[in-house]
């Protein structure tokens, strides 16, 4: 509340200028100001959580759950993320600060065609596992490496369509490309086709399983979902690790990094 008061110093002088005080009663503002603080403290989101959205099927009208995640053996790439790790040690190598993923992968089921085995004479001989360096292009060449090759040698098929799209659209195949609203259509004409295309059952496509061991980071596991958009797959799954790809991983490790 503003207050005026008068002040004539003691002095009652005729004609003399009266001289006045205004005192500001900032009181009230206090408990305002408390409204404001908990107001915002009660509404406002101190920390965001960071969370990946994944689209994940549906499994309605499916008879048979077991053999959703099922893909055929042709078809079937298996990828393990996991951390690289010094040699003799269990503990994970880092280089500045950052894990350095390595990834396994391989083809088919476990062991291929003849099974993993169960003697450790029998992983040995039928452990169909590779491993991969986490790259994905060749810093000089500008060329595909490490798993993006891989990926991209599995879907070459529906890639090699792909790529006559983009020269296409580049071209002005779909649409004028100099003004905003036709760029807008001729995008929306080639993510269109380019649809399609992933979606033709007589292009032969790959199915991709991702795994990850404790030691991955989830930052790889991003990574590994960019490759996916990247290389235009289309159908790629994220499951668990089983006992199998275990011991296929552990076996690769003792018989090439001691």
């Amino acid at each position: 509340m503003a207050e005026v008061q008068q002040n004539d110093g003691g002095k009652g002088k005729k004609g003399h200028q009266k001289k006045m005080q205004i005192r500001v009663d900032f009181t009230p503002m206090v408990d305002m100001n408390m409204l404001l603080i908990t107001f915002f403290m009660l509404c406002t989101t101190m920390i965001k959580s960071q969370t990946l959205t994944i689209a994940l099927p549906s499994n309605e009208k499916v008879d048979n759950v077991e053999n959703m995640s099922q893909a055929s053996e042709d078809d079937a790439v298996t990828i393990i993320l996991d951390a690289k790790r010094k040699v003799g040690s269990m503990d994970v190598d880092t280089v500045n600060g950052k894990v350095v993923p390595v990834v396994y992968y391989y083809f088919g089921k476990p062991g291929g065609s003849e099974g993993l085995g169960d003697t450790p004479e029998q992983i040995a001989a039928h452990n169909n596992i590779q491993e991969s360096e986490f790259l994905a292009n060749d810093e000089k060449s500008g060329k595909a490496r490490g798993i993006r090759e891989i990926i991209q040698q599995r879907n070459k098929d529906v890639l090699t369509e792909i790529n006559k799209l983009k020269e296409k659209y580049a071209n002005g195949g779909f649409g004028s490309l100099e003004t905003k609203e036709g760029r807008e259509k001729a995008q929306a004409a080639y993510d269109e086709a380019a649809s399609k295309v992933r979606k033709d059952e007589n292009l032969k496509k790959p199915v991709i399983i991702i795994k990850s061991t404790p030691q991955a980071s989830f930052g790889s596991l991003v990574s590994v979902l960019d490759e996916m958009q990247i290389n235009s797959i289309s159908k790629y799954q994220i499951d668990n690790m089983t006992k199998a790809d275990s011991i296929m991983v552990i076996d690769y490790q003792n018989r090439h990094h001691k």
